[in-house]
This record gives structure tokens, C-alpha cells and sequence, in this order.
């Protein structure tokens, strides 16, 4: 039996997967009621544990790019996670994860992982930022949403989700309530963290479920006591009631990683 994380934190602790056998390839994970959101369990979370599965099975190699698609709400309880090593080559390796709850795939995700390389790097600095953190207000969700209760949020003033703006764009600054490094699974959780962007414009009762999503992961970070990640979230298009936002996270002056989902 082999563990995936040295469960020193909540967040470790919640997102720890057992290997229970080898052929086939399978882990057991325990999704947490802390991590309850609208309806079943937090996509972002459920994905996270995808990703320590992957790193389980391919340690040597860093997550860069998780792609994963959401069949079916998860519950509180048990859960398995089948996992198939398509190709792992002298660089990249491809792996594909199901987590299955009473017999049933709830998600999906292909994980792309890299060993270590030199290449060209170059970074943008992300347009339209959030306001300065010290121009950024205390975000209070609703009780019945735990996953909330996962990091620390303040928003940019002009973003509030208040279902009669004209965009839907929310932004903010984001750390995480713990002291630990920003790794593959924590990014991957907080991409699908936010208040949905749409809700800028869409009034209650609308909902919102994860389809699709995807996380490019362009570089980990440790953790400092002052270090906030600036998220945007716009939403330029739905069409036929699926909504497409595009998503960056960066310090203040690098991209961490971007996101896509429809809802």
C-alpha cells in the first residue's frame, strides 16, 4: 500500500489516496464533508484527487496539464480511482484517472506530466488585474457551500457577483488558509474555486454545474505568509445556456496557470 501525501494539513489529509491494487491500477480516497459544495462535492476537489493519484503512480514527473470532464455529482464517502499509464517516455507521460463512486465513473481526467527539462520561457504580465488587495472586500458565502470555508478570498469590489452587471467577470486575490506550497493539487482544486463569473450576470434561482475543465499548470509556488494569487475570471460567451470562462491565476507579476470550463 503506498500514500500520496505526508497528510500534514487539512488539505493533505482530505486529498490522500491509498493504492489498493496494482493490476489494475487502483486507489481509494475518502471525499470529505468539508469539501461539500451546491450539489455533491466540489469539482475542483474531486479533480485534486485525480492529480494525487497521477503523482502517485508517476513520481518522478511534474503535473502540467489536467483535462477533465464532469459525468455526474459525487458524494460524501468512498470513492475509487482507476488509473491507466497510457505512455510514460523519456519526458512526457500521459495518464488517464476515472473516480468511481458505487460502481459509477463521476469523472474523468487525462493528466499530462513532464519530467525535468531546460526550454524557452518567457511570461506576460496578465491584463486587466484585480484591485489592490488593500482595495479588496471580505467575501462571505453562503453557509451551505463548505468548499468556501477551503481558502481565503477578497474581491475586487467592481466584480461582486450581483446578477444584474453587464460582464461576467469576477476577480480577486486568493491564498490558501494553510501553511504549504501551492503545488499541482492544490492549483488544480482552487481553478474551480471562485464564485462562478456568470453570476455576475444571472440572477438566483440560476445554478451552475462543471462540465469541462482544464488546468494548465505553468509553475508551482511555495507558501509565504504574504504571498496572495490574483485570480480573473471572464466569461465572454454562452451560448445555448453553456457558459465558457477563461481563467488566469498569477502572482503579481507572473501566470501561474489558466483555466477553461464550460458550464
Amino acid at each position: 500500500m503506498t500514500t500520496s501525501t505526508s497528510a500534514a494539513t487539512q488539505f493533505d489529509r482530505t486529498t490522500a489516496v491509498r493504492r489498493i491494487s496494482a493490476e489494475p491500477l487502483r486507489y481509494a480516497a475518502d471525499l470529505d464533508e468539508s469539501w461539500a459544495s451546491l450539489r455533491g462535492m466540489h469539482g475542483g476537489y474531486c479533480t485534486a484527487l485525480l492529480v494525487r493519484a497521477a503523482e502517485a503512480t508517476v513520481p518522478d514527473r511534474a503535473v502540467r496539464t489536467v483535462t477533465t470532464s464532469f459525468l455526474r455529482p459525487t458524494e460524501i464517502g468512498p470513492a475509487e480511482i482507476d488509473v491507466d499509464v497510457v505512455r510514460a517516455g523519456r519526458s512526457f507521460a500521459t495518464i488517464v484517472g476515472a473516480l468511481r463512486q458505487q460502481g459509477r465513473v463521476a469523472l474523468t481526467s487525462r493528466i499530462t506530466m513532464l519530467g525535468p527539462v531546460v526550454g524557452a520561457e518567457w511570461t506576460t504580465v496578465v491584463p486587466r488585474r484585480p484591485a489592490a488587495l488593500a482595495d479588496c472586500i471580505s467575501f462571505t458565502p453562503p453557509p451551505s457551500i463548505r468548499h468556501f470555508e477551503q481558502a481565503e478570498l477578497l474581491l475586487d469590489p467592481e466584480t461582486v457577483p450581483t446578477g444584474d452587471a453587464e460582464d461576467a467577470r469576477i476577480a480577486g486575490h486568493v491564498r490558501p488558509i494553510e501553511a504549504r506550497r501551492l503545488d499541482a493539487a492544490w492549483l488544480t482544486m482552487i481553478g474551480d474555486w471562485f464564485p462562478p463569473s456568470p453570476f455576475r450576470r444571472l440572477l438566483p434561482p440560476t445554478g451552475g454545474l462543471s462540465i469541462d475543465y482544464t488546468v494548465h499548470v505553468h509553475r508551482t509556488l511555495p507558501w509565504l505568509s504574504d504571498l496572495w494569487l490574483e485570480g480573473v475570471f471572464d466569461t465572454g460567451t454562452s451560448v445555448d445556456g453553456m457558459a465558457s470562462p477563461r481563467v488566469s491565476y498569477s502572482t503579481a507579476v507572473s501566470t501561474t496557470w489558466s483555466v477553461d470550463w464550460a458550464r
